[in-house]
Formats: structure tokens, C-alpha cells, sequence
């Protein structure tokens, strides 16, 4: 009886030794075969480069197989992670901003908003449709154009009240927008004059070959939008000037401008061509354009001291 009971104590110490060893050995080959695995992954692989993991998890989310592969053949490429570590990186813009850097070795930040805004190619290159589903935050520059036959369907009439003589248009919010801006710029004794509001594509156009035709294209350039490229075609673009001084060299003297500068943006309106953004806009300074892009807007273009194209890219786009 004492032997059976051992036996059966023997049998009952096995079957437990198995029922916690098993687990702990299944448990140990997952983990070792887990540890296997993973050390063929490409995360390991670039952290056994000195890569961190969030710079893998940059790699990873842009570059194939092929990619990552090509990538740990070689140094690790720290350009190559600052510009993915910036929040306005567009994969599809990597070449471009490598050949950017290449040829004007600036700063990261820089060169990817150069290239956002299509500044590593020359004006009038490259050129795309505007996009007018965009309504008052479509974007007009020298890199997109509108149609010959675009025309806003909501133009209203300028009263001489406003304008040098009759025969201008604007869209009606922006028109709205300027009458409320007049009331109060009149209380604080400034008569507000607008000088051009709408012009069509054909109007544009003659326009533009006055001036080429009167010297060469790199003069008309300079001072005229190409036609489907001026602001005025949208009817939301305004030169504003005072009624006692619509001189476009002393304009930006007068106390008129001082206060379109500070106020504009409360009704809507930005100051479009300024010196300082000449290598933004293309265009040279004009400090009696106003473009109407809607408060809100204007209110963070001014706050943050941006371009329209800087704007329309990271906002509207």
C-alpha cells in the first residue's frame, strides 16, 4: 500500500512538473523565436545603426523595402531625416528639395518652403489651373492661372462714390467688405479711392503686350501679371489709393496707407506685394494692392506675418 501511494505521489509530482514546465517552455521559444524575428526586421537593423526608433518610424513611413534596404547599405543620412522631421515634408517634393539644397545649401525649413511653393522653378514655369472651387481663397500667381473665359458671376458695380469714375467691379462681398472699411477710414478723415477692381483676361492681356511691345518681356515682367495671372481677374483685388494722393511713389508716405496697413485686415483685405516678399509673390512691391481673402483669413495671414502663398499652401490646399 506505502509503495502504491509513493507511486501515485511519483506520478502526481511528474504530471505537475509537466503542467509548469510545458508553459514555461512554450513560453521561452515563443519569446526566442519572437527574439529571432525581430532581429530580421528593418526596426532592428536601423537601431543597431544608431538610428532611434522614431527616425525608423519616419523611414518606414515613407520608403519600401527597396528603400530601407538602399538606406542601411549606406551612412546613416542625417539631411535626409532633418527634412523628414519637418512638418511641411511632402514625400512626392524629396528630389526637389535634395537638388534645392544641393544648389543654394540653405537651411532645411527653408529650402522646403521654397519648394512648396514651387520657388525652385522659374516664373511662369510649371503653371497649374487655379483652382476656383476655392471661391475668395483662390490662389493667382505666377505659377497658376485662370481661363481666358473666367469672369465671377457676382460682380457689382463701384459707385463713383469709391472709385475714379464709373465702369469698375468687384465681386460684391469684397465691394461690402471695402464700403465698411470706407466708413470707418472717412470717420477718421481718410477718403479711400479705388483705382482698379475687376479686369478680364483680355483686358489683362492688352495690358501686358503695351509693355512688351514698348520694350521686351523681362521689362513686362517686372511690372504686370501675364494675362490668367493678375489677381484682378478674380474680382476680389483692389488698388486702393487716398482720393488727394493716388501717386504710386509717395502712396506708401501717406496717411492713408499707415492706416490701411493697421486696419485692412479687420474687413478682410491683406496688402499683397510687399518689398520683403518680392522673392514669395514674384511681383516687385505695390503698396496700394489689396487682395480680399475673407477675416478670418486676414486675420492669420497679419498675425503670422505670412505671404497669401505661404497661407493658401498650408491652410487651404
Amino acid at each position: 500500500m506505502k509503495k502504491k501511494h509513493l507511486k501515485l505521489k511519483k506520478k502526481a509530482w511528474f504530471i505537475l512538473s509537466l503542467i509548469i514546465f510545458i508553459p514555461i517552455a512554450i513560453i521561452s521559444f515563443i519569446k526566442i523565436k519572437q527574439d529571432y524575428e525581430y532581429k530580421k526586421t528593418y526596426e532592428y537593423r536601423f537601431l543597431e545603426q544608431d538610428y532611434t526608433k522614431e527616425e525608423y518610424n519616419l523611414l518606414a513611413k515613407y520608403f519600401d523595402d527597396n528603400k530601407l534596404e538602399d538606406l542601411l547599405n549606406k551612412d546613416k543620412d542625417t539631411l535626409l531625416l532633418d527634412f523628414l522631421k519637418n512638418d511641411k515634408f511632402i514625400i512626392d517634393n524629396l528630389d526637389r528639395y535634395l537638388n534645392f539644397y544641393n544648389k543654394y545649401r540653405v537651411g532645411v525649413d527653408e529650402v522646403i518652403l521654397n519648394v512648396n511653393l514651387n520657388l525652385d522653378y522659374d516664373w511662369y514655369d510649371e503653371i497649374s489651373e487655379v483652382d476656383t472651387s476655392k471661391d475668395i481663397l483662390m490662389l493667382v500667381n505666377k505659377y497658376n492661372i485662370l481661363p481666358e473665359d473666367y469672369e465671377p458671376d457676382d460682380l457689382v458695380s463701384i459707385s463713383v462714390k469709391y472709385a475714379w469714375g464709373s465702369g469698375n467691379t468687384i465681386r460684391k462681398e469684397a465691394y461690402e467688405a471695402f464700403v465698411k472699411m470706407w466708413d470707418d477710414a472717412y470717420d477718421k478723415g481718410i477718403y479711400l479711392i479705388i483705382n482698379l477692381g475687376y479686369r478680364s483676361y483680355q483686358e489683362q492681356e492688352a495690358v501686358y503686350n503695351r509693355l512688351l511691345n514698348a520694350r521686351n518681356r523681362k521689362y513686362a515682367d517686372s511690372i504686370s501679371a501675364r494675362p490668367g495671372h493678375s489677381e484682378h481677374q478674380t474680382g476680389l483685388a483692389l488698388d486702393i489709393f487716398e482720393k488727394s494722393n493716388s501717386n504710386t511713389e509717395t502712396f506708401k508716405d501717406s496717411e492713408a496707407y499707415a492706416w490701411l496697413k493697421d486696419n485692412a485686415y479687420k474687413y478682410g483685405f491683406i496688402l499683397r506685394y510687399t518689398k520683403e516678399n518680392e522673392g514669395i509673390t514674384g511681383f516687385n512691391a505695390e503698396d496700394w494692392h489689396y487682395r480680399y481673402v475673407g477675416i478670418k483669413a486676414a486675420k492669420e495671414i497679419t498675425e503670422q506675418n505670412l505671404t497669401f502663398e505661404e497661407y493658401y499652401f498650408y491652410n487651404v490646399k
